[in-house]
């Protein structure tokens, strides 16, 4: 099941995406907003598979939001206006529907979200630069990341890679099991050994937890409640 949410300062254009989801069997509308800022907090204490994203709304425009996101789910952009497309493609967008878009154009989005979260769910590979060569990495190798300065700290099943890059860079290239839970740590979260109030293991490395991550971990993970540990 596909876990979305509308984003749209315009109640008629929630109503038509509210109306075009009820007709996708293994489409879910959890929650609408009409402000965006409300939506940006949700988004940040809530694991989401999907937005269907307004561009031009008042007080934090559609691209100023996912600027702010800490976790990125895919985006479909809903929008009047073309000429924000190509900056759109920055982020995981991957259909830009013009408005009014009928049930057909709206269901073909939503195929190529389908498509997009199969191959994500799939183990991948992605070559990281370590020194003066780029090395190939299977994602499903990767436990964790630390920053460090200017490179981030690749902790592998059996070595360590340093490349120079910034977490947002390195997030963009990962499936969607990598969350960061810290400032200073991005988790795999299939690599999670031991969870408590504040930290997770991972092969008995102890690895802090944000108080402002521990829902959408909490989400992530499948469990109730982890704020009092478990």
């Amino acid at each position: 099941m596909i876990r979305a949410i509308a984003i749209d300062d315009e109640p008629k254009a929630i109503s038509i995406i509210r109306h075009h989801t009820a007709s996708i069997s293994d489409l879910k509308l959890i929650d609408t907003f009409t402000n965006p800022e409300k939506a940006l907090h949700f988004l940040n204490t809530n694991a989401v598979d999907l937005i269907f994203l307004d561009i031009n709304m008042p007080k934090l425009s559609g691209m100023n939001l996912l600027n702010q996101l800490e976790v990125e789910p895919l985006v479909i952009i809903t929008s009047a206006y073309s000429q924000f497309a190509l900056e759109s493609y920055s982020f995981k967008t991957v259909d830009y529907l013009l408005k009014p878009f009928e049930l057909e154009r709206f269901e073909k989005a939503v195929s190529k979200v389908k498509e997009r979260l199969a191959t994500n769910s799939v183990s991948t590979s992605l070559f990281l630069k370590d020194g003066y060569q780029s090395v190939r990495v299977n994602t499903s190798e990767i436990q964790y990341i630390k920053s460090d300065g200017n490179y981030l700290d690749v902790y592998l099943n059996d070595r360590k890679i340093s490349p120079r890059m910034t977490f947002s860079e390195i997030l963009k290239l990962l499936p969607d099991n990598f969350m960061r839970v810290h400032n200073s740590y991005v988790v795999n979260l299939s690599k999670v050994d031991k969870l408590s109030t504040d930290t997770i293991s991972i092969s008995e490395k102890t690895i802090p937890v944000s108080t402002s991550k521990r829902e959408l971990l909490s989400n992530k993970l499948n469990l109730k409640n982890i704020s009092h540990g478990l």
